[in-house]
């Protein structure tokens, strides 16, 4: 591995990545990951990525059981050799692993085209599976059904093994005199028994030796020696057709073996992918976004750094500031914001997922690092002539396109010397064009740095009142040492702190004391700006409050208005029920006065109807089967004709409900004027609305559809949770414009959108 990789920490970044793959070759490709600066290739292994995250996002899991590492096993068989039953098993395994991913992702719901091509590409022999399927079992056995022959040749020999048992037992019944036990033993794979040494000659057979005790000889009947020599031979033909079942699924393999090893390839890619998309998934990662010159970090942490115990900070680079100065305390973090800017640059590089909330990294051609102590005893190198030698091949080497990490430039030399040609050596990176990340402890290099507007000062800040850093990243401040103030907290004697600190005020610049008195400014500005923030957060957290509550009400007074609406449907059917009652009574009696009194009691009750629903000709009415708006043109005792849009339609009284009086003509300002009609969409999309926020959208938007005359449209919902769409079916049950409805066709939506058929 590259020893700026290693520097940075990538190796364990990487091992970390490869805990999450699935077989071996997935966990060697992972470890094998290397910085990609070819752009093409890096976007499509990004794209490959994002898909990748956004399965498991969606809630999917694909299983890798199954797949190991078969490539030598191909090869043998290519090579015309023989593989043994339980290798054969094993490609057996991967090829069903390879088919069963497949078809996993092939059920997906939602479509990844950016992995089509790749699980596309995964082709399995069914005639090669089926074969190898039929022949060997899971355990590794071989199965009757692999070829006929050996189907019977076990059946001879189980109908032999048989007829030996019988005769065993046959033979230890009919010479119980002769037998020192009633037992069989297995000599030399051969069935005997323990006879008397006085009866051996009795019977014609064959004796295998004595028993230990001198008492026993084992042996061997005539009759069971002819079984058994028949057997041996049965079986020496089963293992016959075994080997031939073998060398002829070995030659199956070897004639696929191209196309396996493609799938085998292709898996390896597939769990490598995964393996780093689980990870950001479970560390919260997010897919970098390649830009052409800039770089933003938004709540980026360490990878090697645990989520509780990481500080998230922002990081940025681009045309506006090309170099990093990172100042401050020792052990404050400076290197580890160094090693995060660094790591996000390798990791997008690499398409593996960066930690923070949002991640663009510029295209780099190469990262250049000088991190550590490099003394090497073996090549007679101090640590300062170590780091001299990575500058030299450093500043020979990068281009505008690199990034370059230095920690503590310039250090472990003479301050004078140090800081100076670590000046120069930033000359020349700027000169390049380079972007340069660095870390400091001299003044002057702070000093340097805030000459150029192309260098952006920042610290890492140290809580003085614990002696502990905070590890949080600032920018536009300059860090100080707080070597003095350290000292003085841990209890060094006050008369050589007071010394120490008049050599400092000596050899300092009037420019350093107002630099030291900006600092102060800025960072009492910092306070007040998080305090700032703070607020902001607190009423934006009002808001939602007030926001909510809003939405209830709202939901209360949908709820009381549905209920006033039931009860007054209630009142209807009553006031109807009495009516025919009275009917009734009308037609039945001959009574004038009968009569007459029925007559009355349903004009009352009509006048009580007409009361309660108080809708008078020009009043704006809502149709209560459809929800449509309209206006009263002409009421005909019970009925009414209303207008909606450019038709008219005859309407019971109790199924309207008055919505506003007479609409008042006002004269408008010209700047207002609105257009007669207007044209309709064919489609009407309420993606990421609540339910109580859609519902009042579709239906307008179906009222304006039949306004015009249309006949049928489509509303977009989308996938989600499916709550949204079965309460948009739910309205349009009960809408009575609406004819009919079903899901949109694979390629219009499929179950993201309803298409609505109209009356």
């Amino acid at each position: 591995m590259d020893d700026s990789l290693i520097r940075l920490e990538m190796d364990k970044v990487l091992e970390k990545i490869a805990s999450h793959a699935s077989f071996s070759l997935g966990k060697k490709r992972v470890l094998s990951t290397r910085p990609i600066y070819s752009k093409l290739k890096l976007k499509r292994e990004l794209e490959r990525l994002q898909d990748a995250m956004q399965v498991l996002n969606d809630g999917h899991a694909l299983s890798f059981s199954g797949l190991s590492d078969v490539g030598l096993l191909l090869q043998r068989a290519e090579k015309s050799s023989v593989l043994a039953v339980f290798e054969l098993v094993q490609v057996a395994r991967f090829m069903q692993g390879v088919s069963r991913l497949k078809k996993q992702f092939n059920n997906f719901e939602e479509t990844y085209e950016r992995l089509d091509d790749l699980f596309n590409s995964l082709i399995i022999n069914d005639h090669v599976l089926n074969t190898l399927s039929n022949a060997f079992s899971e355990q590794g056995e071989v199965l009757d059904r692999a070829s006929a022959e050996l189907r019977n040749v076990r059946q001879e020999i189980r109908s032999l093994e048989k007829r030996i048992d019988d005769s065993s037992e046959s033979f230890m019944k009919k010479n119980k005199e002769m037998l020192s036990e009633q037992v069989v033993s297995l000599q030399q794979g051969r069935r005997t028994f323990l006879i008397k040494p006085s009866d051996k000659y009795k019977i014609d057979g064959t004796i295998y030796g004595s028993s230990a005790s001198g008492q026993s000889v084992y042996f061997e009947p005539a009759f069971l020696a002819s079984m058994q020599n028949e057997l041996q031979g049965l079986m020496m033909r089963e293992q016959e057709e075994i080997e031939r079942i073998c060398i002829e699924a070995s030659a199956l393999i070897a004639n696929d073996a191209l196309q396996l090893r493609a799938n085998l390839e292709t898996v390896a890619l597939i769990d490598d992918l995964f393996a780093k998309a689980i990870w950001g998934y479970q560390e919260e990662a997010s897919v970098p976004v390649i830009t052409e010159n800039s770089l933003e970090l938004i709540q980026a942490r360490h990878p090697l750094i645990s989520k509780d115990e990481a500080v998230l900070n922002d990081y940025r680079l681009g045309d506006e500031y090309r170099s990093i100065l990172i100042s401050g305390p020792n052990t404050g973090g400076k290197s580890v914001s160094l090693k995060t800017i660094g790591l996000a640059v390798l990791l997008s590089h690499s398409a593996c997922p960066v930690i923070a909330k949002k991640a663009r990294v510029m295209f780099v051609d190469a990262v250049f690092v000088d991190i550590g102590d490099q003394q090497s005893i073996e090549k007679s190198l101090s640590s300062f002539s170590a780091h001299l030698t990575t500058i030299k091949y450093v500043t020979s080497n990068a281009t505008k396109k690199s990034l370059i990490l230095l920690d503590e430039l310039g250090s472990q030399t003479d301050p004078l010397e140090g800081e100076s040609l670590a000046m120069a050596i930033l000359d020349d990176l700027r000169n390049k064009g380079s972007w340069v990340v660095a870390t400091t402890h001299f003044s002057r290099l702070k000093k340097y740095g805030s000459q150029y507007d192309d260098t952006l000062m920042a610290s890492v800040e140290f809580d003085l009142e614990s002696l502990k850093p905070t590890y949080r990243y600032k920018e536009h401040i300059v860090g100080e040492s707080n070597a003095l103030a350290i000292a003085r907290r841990l209890g060094i004697n006050d008369e050589i702190l007071d010394a120490a600190f008049r050599y400092k005020q000596e050899s300092q610049y009037e420019e350093d004391h107002l630099i030291e008195i900006l600092e102060g400014k800025i960072q009492e500005q910092e306070r007040l700006k998080e305090q700032l923030a703070k607020e902001e957060e607190k009423l934006k957290e009002k808001e939602t409050a007030l926001d909510e509550q809003s939405h209830q009400q709202h939901l209360a007074y949908q709820l009381k208005l549905e209920q006033l609406e039931a009860k007054h449907e209630e009142k209807i059917e009553e006031l109807l029920l009495v009516a025919q009652e009275q009917m009734e009574i009308i037609n039945k009696t001959n009574r004038p006065h009968e009569r007459k009194k029925a007559v009355e009691n349903i004009a009352s009750m009509i006048e009580v109807e007409e009361t309660a629903v108080k809708i008078s000709v020009k009043d704006r009415v809502r149709i209560k089967s459809s929800q449509q708006i309209g206006t009263v043109e002409e009421i005909d005792r019970k009925e009414a004709k209303v207008q909606i849009g450019q038709m008219s339609i005859q309407v019971p009284l109790h199924k309207l409900d008055r919505v506003s009086g007479p609409v008042k003509k006002q004269k408008q300002k010209a700047s207002h004027r609105v257009k007669a009609t207007r044209s309709v969409s064919l489609e009407c999309n309420v993606i990421g609305k609540r339910v109580a926020e859609a519902l009042p959208i579709v239906n307008k938007h179906l009222d304006d559809c039949i306004l015009q005359g249309m006949t049928s449209t489509r509303i977009v919902h989308g996938h989600g949770t499916g709550q949204l769409r079965t309460a948009i079916h739910q309205s349009l049950r009960k809408n009575k414009q609406v004819k009919s409805f079903s899901l949109a066709p694979v390629m219009e939506g499929g179950a993201g959108a309803t298409v609505v058929t109209l009356r």
